[in-house]
């Protein structure tokens, strides 16, 4: 795993959370919040793979033998392209969470990285010519890839959640004041 990653998912990440410098779980937040949004951007390109693959055992599916016109085949994925990236995307997360994209950073790519191990852009260029294990095999990969990505993200949330209410809950009890921000 990706060390910063490892470090954030860590059992003892929020330990002493009560007790730590308000600078410090800011800072926390913040890491916290970059490598969620690496996370996503990973997950985000798992999803479009995911969805072009999907498309393709689809289009196998109403065909009786399996086989593909190529030529009529590669210009219907082109034109329905922007639908299949955008499924689903409303300017938020379904988790009412808003979206930001920034550079990806280096959770991202050592991510997309692995990702490109399991389900490279070469396979997806040549979706037609995949035999039908090998598709069963990256739509099977692809699934466990965006599946494990969605767990580290659900448990980054849950970090930050926690370390938001324990800032929350200093400036509601007056530990911690808007006052010393400006100073």
């Amino acid at each position: 795993m990706i060390e910063p990653l490892q470090r954030l998912l860590a059992a003892d990440v929020l330990k002493g959370l009560t007790s730590r410098p308000l600078p410090e779980l800011r800072d926390l937040r913040v890491r916290c919040a970059q490598v969620e949004s690496d996370v996503s951007l990973a997950r985000r390109v798992a999803q479009g793979r995911l969805d072009i693959v999907g498309r393709e055992v689809r289009r196998r599916a109403g065909d009786p033998d399996g086989t593909a016109v190529p030529g009529d085949h590669v210009a219907s994925v082109l034109f329905e392209l922007p639908d299949l990236m955008s499924d689903g995307v409303s300017g938020g997360s379904p988790s009412g969470r808003p979206v930001s994209i920034t550079a990806p950073g280096e959770v991202a790519l050592t991510m997309i990285e692995r990702l490109d191990t399991t389900a490279s852009p070469a396979d997806l260029a040549q979706i037609e010519q995949l035999g039908v294990e090998r598709l069963a095999e990256v739509f099977e990969n692809i699934s466990s890839f965006e599946a494990e990505l969605s767990a580290v993200r659900r448990r980054l949330h849950e970090t930050i959640d926690a370390i938001q209410a324990e800032i929350g809950r200093r400036y509601r009890d007056g530990e911690a004041s808007v006052d010393s921000l400006l100073t």
